[in-house]
């Protein structure tokens, strides 16, 4: 069963960009092998933690408070998938609480995930023509979860050098680094772009205060940037000039209020949102509310017309906050940052081989932070499919190394 969370692990990175539906393929995999805690007499892999009944808890009041604001607004049956996905992860954080993957699984499956997705989306960026790549999915879905696995990358260097074979996996994880950012930049997706500076910020201030190997981490690191730098300047990449033409739409909207361009429908989506919001403060409008009254608000001319069909507003808190109301962003803020508390308490761990994992932990959450500024990511499959697995999946890691410590002192004993 080890092996089989582990392949099932590896496979939810690897293959999550690069096959149709792909990053569904681990999590499917895990639910079926949570048959197996029906019948095993170590059920849930010892007591719970406070941290861990916390977590439970988050997700379960994320799963209710949408839930009930769904049967309120009258929500169609294809708006419960999402909002069920929180409480069906609960058996695999069980689940992966008794047979922990393996780390070189975990950590090889995300820099397998980053190196095919940069293939994958470089052959549809250059075969045609310099077109956004966007794999399977949408190209904003396809370069955030390219640049979050970049990201991870970078966090999981601390684990490579702990390694015995650490000159092999980091050159592998660095490359990891290099190909999550190169897919984003094919996908052409500024919104992902942000949470790079924060993210490794981050990371780079983290392992400055807790690593061992502190001159291997800054090579790394002198390596990373550099070739971040070469990357970004290249203008095959055209980054710097999707940046520039950011700028100019964000004045153009300023000044003749142009709602027809990618930055010029953001901000107006945004203004309509803040809008309706007084209008239903605590429950929100819901999806179907949302859109009437969107549209209401263009026929009355208080708000510009967008081009396309928009379900949402392109901003994570503002889709909370205008469908689900107060309620509904303080939910999604307690999911954010009940977690990012929760991993950054154990930056510091006792155990080196645990703070890569506390490290990367708090860097998927403020990546979803950074991704939720331009896109309401949790509203797509793919989304928060990646964010709840990837968040178990790192604790149970994370529980994992602490629980060996005590091994690890007998051995040295």
């Amino acid at each position: 069963m080890g092996l089989y969370v582990s392949i099932a692990v590896f496979l939810f990175s690897a293959v999550a960009l690069v096959v149709p539906s792909g990053y569904s393929v681990g999590l499917v995999m895990l639910l079926l092998a949570c048959f197996n805690l029906l019948t095993n007499k170590n059920k849930i892999g010892g007591k719970i933690l406070n941290e861990e009944l916390i977590l439970i808890l988050v997700l379960s009041f994320y799963f209710l408070i949408n839930v009930s604001l769904n049967l309120i607004h009258g929500a169609q049956l294809s708006e419960y998938d999402e909002p069920s996905r929180f409480v069906l992860v609960i058996p695999v954080f069980f689940l992966l609480r008794r047979f922990p993957p393996s780390p070189r699984f975990f950590w090889g499956g995300i820099a397998a995930g980053a190196i095919s997705s940069v293939f994958f989306s470089g052959w549809q960026f250059f075969s045609a023509a310099q077109a956004r790549a966007g794999g399977f999915t949408n190209p904003i879905q396809f370069g955030n979860i390219s640049m979050l696995f970049g990201i991870l990358c970078a966090a999981g260097i601390g684990w490579a050098v702990l390694e015995k074979r650490r000159c092999f996996w980091s050159f592998f994880l660095v490359c990891g680094v290099v190909s999550g950012l190169l897919g984003s930049l094919f996908s052409e997706s500024r919104g992902s772009w942000l949470a790079l500076p924060v993210a490794l910020v981050f990371i780079g201030f983290a392992y400055c205060r807790v690593a061992i190997h502190k001159w291997l981490l800054a090579g790394g690191a002198v390596v990373v940037m550099l070739a971040l730098t070469l990357v970004i300047s290249l203008p095959m990449f055209r980054g710097g000039e999707r940046i520039r033409l950011a700028v100019a739409e964000t004045k153009s909207y300023v000044t003749s209020g142009d709602s027809t361009t990618s930055v010029g429908a953001r901000l107006e989506m945004w203004r309509t949102s803040l809008i309706l919001f007084p209008m239903r403060p605590l429950l929100g409008w819901g999806k179907e509310g949302y859109i009437k009254g969107t549209e209401q608000l263009v026929e009355a001319g208080r708000v510009r017309l967008v081009p396309g069909e928009h379900t949402h507003p392109h901003n994570e808190y503002l889709d909370a906050l205008v469908k689900r109301g107060l309620l509904g962003l303080i939910a999604l803020l307690v999911l954010y940052i009940t977690p990012l508390v929760v991993f950054s308490r154990h930056i510091r761990d006792v155990n080196p081989a645990a703070r890569p994992y506390a490290i990367a932990g708090a860097s998927l959450i403020i990546s979803y932070l950074c991704f939720g500024l331009t896109q309401s990511f949790l509203t797509h499959n793919i989304g928060v499919t990646e964010f709840l697995l990837m968040l178990i999946i790192l604790w149970s890691l994370l529980r994992s190394e602490q629980n060996a410590l005590p091994d690890i002192r007998l051995k040295k004993k």
